[in-house]
C-alpha cells in the first residue's frame, strides 16, 4: 500500500481481513469442537477476562481486573454508586468536625468471612499497612496526607490529616478493609490468604486459569444472586468469542473486539448491556526519551493520529473522542483544553521545527518502540497507529507481551509509547496520581516521568481547599497546561459493553466498568428445562 493512500481505506481493509479470519476460525471451531465445551451450571456464573488479575490484596490491587474483583471480596468504608455519588457502606457515618479531621463510625453488624467481627481496629490496621513504606503499595500516595489514625473505641476510627485534603473522602471508597489479625499473621503473604467481608468469599486463584469466588451468605448487604463466580482467564480474543458463542462463558465485559460485538448481538441466545463510560483510552509518552522529551514531537504525534476512522471502523462507534481524562459532565472539566485535530501538515511542520527533517531518500525520521499487551483489539489499534505515524515519517515498532510483562515494562519506564485505559476517574485529583512529580513509580502512575513545579503547586492547592469552585478552576488550569505539555494524550472515552447469555439476568454495566453489578446477577434455567 502506498503512503499516499487514505488511512480510512487502510482501516477498512484491515477490519475486513480481521473479520474474515476471525469468523473463519469460529466456523472451524464450531464444526470441529463445539461438543467439547460444557456450559456452566445454573449456580455458577463464568466471566471471561483477557488477562490475569495481578494481586487481589486490597492493599495493592494495582490493575483494573484486580481492583474490580477485590471489591467483591473486600468491603470499603464508602461505596460509589453508578452515578459516582458516595454512600455509606462499612461506615454507618462519616463526620468532619474540622477540615483536617474525619471521624468514621463503623457498622456493628459486619463479620469477616472467617466469622470474626469487623471493628475500627481492622480499618486502622489496613490503612496503617498501606502507609508503611516497606509494603511498597501504590496506594500509599493516597494516604500521604494522613498524619495519624486514632482508635476512639471499637466502632470509631479518627483520621487526622496533616493539612486540609478535599479528595480524602474519595479514598474511603477506594480501600477494602482486611482483618487486623490476618494481616499481622500473614504479612505480605496475605494475598494468598484473602479474608474480607464482601458479598463473595475468595476460594482460589490459578494463574492463567481462573479466580473462583463463592457467595458470602453472611454479607451485611444481603444475599448475592449467584452462588459461585468463576473469572476465567482467556487471553486470546478469538477464544473469548468462541467461549461466549458456545455457552462455556456466561459474560464478557469490554474484552471483545468492537467489530465482533455487532455480530454477537444478532445471536438469539446472547444479549448486550451497553452504556456511557468514564474510562479513557490514552497514549503515553516516555519523557525521558531523547526524541520524546521535546513537546513538539509529542504534539506532532497527536496531530498525526486520526481517531475518527478508528472509532468508526475499528471500535464500531463504541467510543467518543476525548480531550481530557475527565468526562465532559464532570464539574471540573475544561472545555478549552488543547485539542489535536488530524493534521498531517501540522505534524510534519512540528517535526521539522524539532530538528527531525524528512530524509531525502524517504526513510523514517526516527524510530519509536510501542508496547502493548496481547489483547487483539489493542494490537489492531497499534497497527493502525503505526500506519498513521508512518505517514509523517515516524517508524513505530510494535512489541507485544502478555499482560504481566507489559505492565512491568511500563512501570519500569521500558517504553517509548504505550496505550492503556484510565479507569475510575471519579475525582479530578486523579491528575495528581498521573502528573504530580511525587507520583512517579513506585509511588504512583506518573509513568511518563512528567515534572512541572507549577502543576505540582496547582494540584497541591486543589487538595487543600474544600471549595468546589476553587478546586474546579485549579484542575481546569492543570488540564490546560498538561494538554499543551502532553505527557499523556487522551484518545477516546470507551463505551462499556457486556455480552452475555440470555440466561444472565440483572446485569447492567456501570460507567466505571466495575463488577459490582455481579452481586445482583442471577441465571435462569436453560431453555426447556422444567417442561413436562
Amino acid at each position: 500500500m502506498g503512503k499516499g493512500q487514505p488511512i480510512s481505506v487502510f482501516v477498512v481493509r484491515a477490519l475486513r481481513a480481521t473479520t474474515r479470519t476471525l469468523f473463519a476460525a469460529i466456523v472451524t471451531y464450531a464444526c470441529a469442537s463445539c461438543a467439547g465445551h460444557s456450559a456452566p451450571s445454573d449456580d455458577e456464573l463464568v466471566v471471561a477476562l483477557g488477562a490475569n488479575p495481578t494481586d487481589l490484596d486490597p492493599r495493592f490491587a494495582p490493575d483494573a481486573y484486580s481492583d474490580r474483583i477485590s471489591r467483591l471480596i473486600f468491603s470499603t468504608l464508602l461505596a460509589r454508586e453508578g452515578t459516582g455519588r458516595l454512600v455509606g457502606h462499612l461506615a454507618a457515618a462519616v463526620d468532619q468536625p474540622d477540615p483536617q479531621t474525619y471521624v468514621v463510625t463503623v457498622r456493628d453488624d459486619v463479620v469477616f468471612h472467617d466469622g470474626s467481627p469487623l471493628t475500627a481496629l481492622d480499618v486502622k490496621a489496613t490503612y496503617e499497612a498501606i502507609r508503611d513504606p516497606r509494603l511498597g503499595s501504590v496506594k500509599r500516595l493516597f494516604l500521604e496526607p494522613v498524619e495519624s489514625i486514632e482508635l476512639a473505641d471499637d466502632r470509631t476510627v479518627i483520621f487526622h490529616l496533616k493539612r486540609p485534603h478535599a479528595p480524602f473522602i474519595q479514598v474511603l471508597a477506594s480501600i477494602g478493609v482486611a482483618p487486623a489479625n490476618a494481616l499481622r499473621r500473614h504479612g505480605d503473604d496475605f494475598r494468598n490468604h484473602l479474608i474480607g467481608s464482601g458479598p463473595f468469599r475468595f476460594v482460589e486463584q490459578a494463574v492463567d486459569e481462573h479466580v473462583v469466588l463463592q457467595r458470602n451468605d453472611e454479607w451485611f448487604g444481603g444475599r448475592a444472586g449467584i452462588k459461585t463466580i468463576r473469572f476465567k482467564i482467556v487471553p486470546d480474543a478469538t477464544v473469548r468469542i468462541l467461549e461466549v458463542l458456545h455457552g462455556s462463558t456466561d459474560l464478557v465485559q469490554n474484552d471483545l473486539p468492537s467489530h465482533v460485538v455487532e455480530r454477537l448481538e444478532r445471536e438469539d441466545h446472547l444479549q448486550l448491556s451497553r452504556g456511557e463510560s468514564s474510562m479513557v483510552k490514552y497514549l503515553a509518552f516516555n519523557l525521558q526519551s531523547k526524541v520524546l522529551s521535546d513537546s513538539r514531537v509529542r504534539q506532532a504525534i497527536a496531530h498525526a493520529i486520526d481517531r475518527e476512522p478508528i472509532i468508526r471502523h475499528k471500535l464500531r462507534g463504541l467510543a467518543s473522542p476525548a480531550r481530557s481524562f475527565l468526562h465532559p459532565e464532570s464539574w471540573a472539566y475544561e472545555a478549552q483544553s488543547r485539542a489535536y485535530d488530524h493534521d498531517l501538515g501540522r505534524a510534519k511542520d512540528l517535526l521539522e521545527a524539532a530538528g527531525y527533517p524528512q530524509p531525502e531518500d524517504g526513510s523514517h525520521r526516527f524510530k519509536l518502540i510501542y508496547r502493548t499487551s496481547m489483547d487483539q483489539t489493542s494490537i489492531a489499534v497499534a497497527t493502525i497507529l503505526k500506519r498513521q505515524l508512518d505517514l509523517v515519517g515516524i517508524d513505530m515498532e510494535i512489541r507485544t507481551n502478555e499482560w504481566g510483562v507489559f505492565f512491568a515494562d511500563i512501570k519500569q519506564g521500558n517504553f517509548d509509547l504505550y496505550t492503556l485505559t484510565a479507569v475510575g476517574v471519579n475525582d479530578p485529583d486523579w491528575y495528581s496520581f498521573v502528573f504530580h512529580s511525587a507520583s512517579m513509580p513506585p509511588n504512583g502512575a506518573n509513568r511518563p516521568r512528567y515534572s512541572n513545579p507549577r502543576v505540582d503547586r496547582l494540584l497541591d492547592r486543589a487538595k487543600a481547599t474544600n471549595s468546589q469552585d476553587e478546586r474546579a478552576e485549579l484542575y481546569r488550569e492543570v488540564q490546560r497546561i498538561t494538554s499543551e505539555a502532553l505527557p499523556l494524550l487522551p484518545l477516546w472515552y470507551q463505551h462499556n459493553v457486556a455480552v452475555m447469555a440470555k440466561r444472565v439476568q440483572g446485569y447492567e454495566v456501570v460507567p466505571d466498568g466495575d463488577f459490582t453489578p455481579l452481586v445482583h446477577t442471577t441465571k435462569s434455567a436453560p431453555p426447556g428445562e422444567g417442561l413436562p
